[in-house]
């Protein structure tokens, strides 16, 4: 299993090397998730990959924002520098992206957890795409894990220490909408930190999930993964230091856990995904760091080396095998005039090893009677074997075809109005909508609604259907398709599965994060009818994308977060967070009891020429009946916001 650990920068690099890790990741200058952090510049990224792999440590680097059209070029330039420079895997949050990717290389592809892949179906959708490993969402439980792992036909990489977001990774729009700074790339400026009315209601502690490094092990999870691409290289010393010694089979001790803490917590760490037990105690703020860290110095002795000796005619083949990679050579042997060499004499020659990444693992010699083997003949074909070994484990050949980019450009119609319903009670009868769309417990709840818009009318999957929610939502599923409704709005990758193994029409909702034409192609080419564009886009970059299979949300309270802690103090009832400056977000339940955060200002687009588009979509979540009507009147007559909606990010 890989102790994989985070290079924000140069020095964070080598103090994760020399501490331990059998794998770095960090981004390059550009396009990834932790645009504050060092990253490494063009001109060192050659040599610090270099550096990695003659110590036996891959590189993993991220490629993990969304993509605007116009930047697809200068991405896919990135990622060639990256594969030129010798990186094993790249990982990616875009779609479109990926795509274009897997046109041009073989190098693995790691689904970002940005993709928000919390279920098998999520996994199965990644593995379509053609990725090789899958990050899972760090929400995902103990128990939904080991049932990934047992059925997932790729790689599996899990978050086991570091900071916890309060939302789903690649569903938080908090920053982007507030401060024009957006996690989805990689410039969050952590809302979630600050205090809230009632104390700091979205930070939560940090993770640590060091004492179940057996258990993770046995599920057949492949990669261990610390978070801390923007903390310092004492930090990522201390954590990765702690997850190889269980790696080498170190048994764990509260002791331990007490003095990561004081390298760096948030009051401490938490362990609630993991274990299904959330609620007040996952919370905490920013402790203070009272422990001192030493950066190793000395190599970390990863690379094992099998040798065996056995005699050649009138000399000694000696066989150096390290993992995959084996070199061989002579050595000269002559008949003892006084004393002959001892087996252990070349033993410890090779076991020599000094302050390099090698130790020897096993031995195996048999030597001539009277043999005389000179030291200094050991000690030469050591140092020419190792270099051998080295230049073949760093040997990488870069896999890159130039394809040109081609993005096809869209024309749209007129397009429908369609609207998203919250609470299905408060729909007006005289509503002027080519389409609603329904949460999906509302086909049990509020069964005359579907009578009243029947032929118009579909359900919204919820973004996060946990593994023991699939049996609840297939029978609310085929309560819908029992009344002639099959389409269906997709928040989540993986929806497409699930709605093809259903017999569903399947049609992307925002959560998908379409933020340029590959992906909006790639979506529509694998099922889906029509696609949501992201409400993070400005106006011209919307612009670029409309197709008459795409839309946009033109109104309402445009959804901040989701997330699995909850919240409220009354199941149902509409609540507010409140923030600093006295902003109230609207607070409501999800399916599965999960929480959604919603902005306080709604969106206004009602006069704003976007382009045609195949839909126009308005989100209603506590409007009253009368509210909703004055908002569809003033759309259709082109007028402006009031003084407390917003433009978003258009």
């Amino acid at each position: 299993m890989e102790i994989l650990s985070p290079a924000g920068s140069p020095e964070a690099l080598r103090a994760a090397v020399l501490s331990g890790a059998d794998a770095v990741y960090f981004g390059a200058s550009s396009f990834n998730a932790r645009m504050n952090a060092a990253n490494f510049s063009d001109d060192i990224l050659g040599e610090k990959v270099r550096y990695c792999h003659e110590r036996g440590v891959q590189c993993h680097s991220v490629l993990n924002t969304l993509i605007t059209e116009r930047e697809l070029p200068s991405a896919l330039e990135t990622a060639k520098k990256l594969i030129s420079a010798g990186v094993d895997a790249l990982i990616v949050q875009d779609l479109g992206l990926a795509a274009e990717l897997k046109k041009r290389t073989d190098l693995p592809l790691h689904a970002s957890t940005q993709m928000t892949v919390h279920n098998l179906d999520g996994v199965l959708f990644a593995e379509q795409m053609g990725f090789d490993r899958v990050v899972l969402s760090r929400e995902v439980s103990r128990k939904e894990m080991e049932y990934m792992a047992a059925r997932s036909p790729i790689e599996l990489e899990v978050f086991v220490h570091g900071a916890l977001c309060m939302c789903y990774s690649g569903q938080c729009y908090m920053s982007s909408l507030i401060g024009g700074r957006s996690g989805n790339r990689g410039e969050c400026a952590q809302p979630c930190r600050l205090p809230y009315k009632g104390g700091y209601r979205l930070s939560l502690k940090d993770l640590c999930l060091l004492k179940y490094y057996k258990e993770l092990e046995a599920m057949g999870i492949v990669s261990l993964k610390i978070e801390g691409r923007m903390k310092s290289p004492e930090y990522v010393s201390a954590i990765t230091a702690a997850y190889a010694a269980a790696k080498r089979g170190e048994a764990y001790s509260p002791e331990t856990e007490a003095y990561l803490e004081g390298v760096f917590s948030r009051s401490g760490f938490t362990d609630g995904y993991y274990t299904d037990k959330i609620g007040e105690g996952m919370f905490g703020t920013r402790s203070e760091t009272v422990q001192r860290v030493e950066i190793p110095v000395k190599e970390y002795p990863r690379l094992g080396l099998d040798v065996k000796i056995s005699p050649k005619g009138e000399e000694l083949l000696c066989t150096v095998v390290c993992g995959s990679c084996s070199a061989d050579g002579v050595l000269p042997v002559s008949e003892a005039k006084t004393r002959a060499t001892e087996v252990e004499e070349i033993r410890n020659a090779f076991g020599a090893l000094g302050n390099t990444p090698y130790y020897l693992n096993t031995f195996d010699a048999v030597l001539p009677d009277r043999a005389f083997v000179p030291a200094s003949a050991v000690k030469k074909l050591r140092r020419d074997l190792l270099d051998r070994l080295t230049e073949m484990r760093c040997l990488r050949t870069p896999s890159w075809r130039e394809i040109p980019l081609s993005l096809e450009k869209g024309h749209g119609h007129g397009g429908r109005k369609d609207g998203f319903f919250l609470h299905p009670e408060r729909i007006p009868d005289n509503v002027e909508l080519d389409f609603l769309w329904l949460p999906l417990k509302a086909v049990t709840e509020h069964p005359q609604v579907l009578s009243r818009f029947a032929g118009r009318v579909g359900f919204v999957l919820p973004r996060i259907l946990r593994e023991e929610e699939k049996q609840s939502a297939e029978r609310l599923v085929a309560a819908w398709k029992e009344q002639g409704v099959t389409e269906a709005l997709c928040g989540n990758v993986g929806h497409l599965p699930f709605c093809f193994s259903h017999g569903l029409n399947p049609h992307g909702d925002f959560g998908l994060n379409v933020f340029n034409p590959a992906t909006r192609d790639e979506l529509l080419a694998k099922g889906l009818r029509d696609v949501t564009l992201s409400f993070e886009l400005n106006g011209a970059q919307l612009r670029d994308l409309t197709t008459e299979r795409t839309g946009v949300i033109v109104y309402g309270r445009l959804p901040f977060m989701i997330f699995r802690n909850c919240l409220k103090k009354t199941h149902g009832k509409e609540e507010y967070l409140t923030d600093r400056v006295g902003k109230s977000f609207l607070l409501t339940c999800s399916y599965g009891c999960r929480n959604e955060l919603w902005n306080a200002d709604r969106l206004w687009l009602g006069d704003k020429p976007i382009g045609k588009l195949g839909f126009r979509r308005f989100l209603f979540t506590d409007e009253t009946k009368e509210e909703i009507l004055r908002v569809l009147s003033a759309y259709e007559a082109g007028e402006g916001p009031s003084e407390q909606m917003t433009r978003g990010r258009f």
